[in-house]
């Protein structure tokens, strides 16, 4: 079995965490399978699958879908800018890739992303299935454009199989127009080595610790989180620290270094910036806090989850999947300060409550969202569409 992966541009955030896991676990569950994976030129994962095994094509192609700028006078320079790499990549990444791959003696193309069409073309091309890999809703998670206008069509012609990450976003695509029948929700998966919380007792007057991981921009929901602490008391205040970590533009950065200063949070928020394999660290906080307007899935919510943490999360997107409010955390209504604020506090102010639900995070999450559970449905789609090939 022979399965090219497409990847697309990200190198540092969930979609890219999710594939190179999936890969991994592949690799143990067949050690006969063959994989190789196509990235874009400044990738920065081609390393990582080298010493997975794979054979790795870096290739000029670009998605076809992009964010808009924050500053509306950059969007005409990079609508011409990327529409160019774009179509440039469309005419010549095929024939980059056959100087360098046989695609004929591929079994099964695997598309990482639903931004990107080059592993739709190749599968056109070669009359290869295809499975397409939808990992956010698009439209909902982030304000796109797109220079292909019909994508929903491209995906159903190319594609024998799209796989959802959530129940939500899978019906999200399919009110989109893909056809119900064609799209099957499997769930992301999390590697298990994620260090386990031990300990949840703390010292006198320590503060309960609270992460925030992700992108930083406006749709996840960080200033939410500032604005909340920023409501508490000065008594509350001392019982709290907030960590964010993540990367992001600069505009957005701003705003929030602002905030923490208008509302006098120095000491209380902290901005760490972006840290590699920060997930390893997850199990020194008391708390996971998701403040996404439309989350896919939430990858750091089941790390934090895995790590044994208790998660504070929007009630929007595949939040209400992943946290069952009430025994692994906690649900607040998506942008009310004052609702998310009552939440903090009722963590913040109960440790007994914070054990409770975190151990109980981490059970759910080793049942439900472990790599090897969503590889093991992965191989599955393999061997059936070969099967019926």
């Amino acid at each position: 079995m022979h399965i090219l992966f497409v990847a697309d541009d990200d190198d540092k955030y969930g979609a890219s965490h999710s594939m190179y896991q999936m890969i991994k676990e592949l690799l143990r569950i067949d050690d006969k399978i063959k994989i190789s994976v196509i990235l874009t030129r400044r990738s920065a994962m081609k390393a990582s699958y080298k010493a997975l095994g794979c054979n790795v094509y870096p290739v000029s192609y670009q998605p076809f879908m992009y964010d808009r700028p924050e500053q509306k006078w950059k969007f005409p320079v990079k609508y011409i800018l990327y529409g160019m790499l774009y179509y440039y990549g469309r005419m010549c990444g095929i024939r980059m890739l056959e100087k360098k791959l046989d695609v004929g003696q591929v079994d099964i193309i695997h598309s990482n992303s639903s931004r990107e069409d080059f592993g739709g073309q190749l599968a056109l091309k070669y009359h290869k299935p295809l499975i397409w890999h939808v990992r956010e809703f698009g439209d909902l998670d982030y304000d796109v454009y797109s220079y292909r206008k019909d994508f929903i069509h491209f995906m159903s012609i190319s594609a024998v199989r799209l796989i959802a990450i959530s129940d939500a976003v899978r019906w999200h695509w399919i009110k989109k127009g893909i056809k119900e029948e064609k799209i099957k929700r499997i769930y992301n998966g999390v590697t298990e080595s994620i260090k386990k919380k031990e300990s949840y007792i703390k010292a006198e007057g320590e503060p309960v610790r609270f992460l925030i991981m992700g992108s930083l921009c406006e749709t996840k929901g960080q200033y939410q989180l500032i604005q909340a602490v920023g409501r508490m008391s000065a008594d509350e205040r001392r019982k709290i620290r907030v960590d964010i970590v993540g990367g992001g533009k600069s505009r957005y950065i701003n705003c929030l270094k602002k905030l923490i200063r208008e509302e006098d949070l120095e000491k209380e928020v902290h901005l760490l910036g972006y840290r590699e394999d920060f997930y390893q660290e997850i199990a020194g906080y008391d708390c996971g806090v998701m403040c996404s307007r439309s989350e896919g899935f939430g990858r750091v919510t089941v790390e934090y989850m895995m790590a044994g943490l208790p998660v504070i999360a929007s009630d929007t997107g595949a939040n209400p999947e992943i946290v069952k409010s009430g025994e692994n955390g906690l649900l607040y209504r998506f942008g009310d300060e004052r609702d998310l604020k009552e939440k903090l506090l009722a963590l913040m102010e109960n440790p007994f409550l914070r054990e409770k639900m975190g151990r109980f995070a981490r059970v759910y999450a080793m049942q439900n969202f472990t790599a090897r559970l969503n590889a093991e449905e992965v191989y599955k789609e393999y061997q059936e569409i070969l099967l019926n090939k």
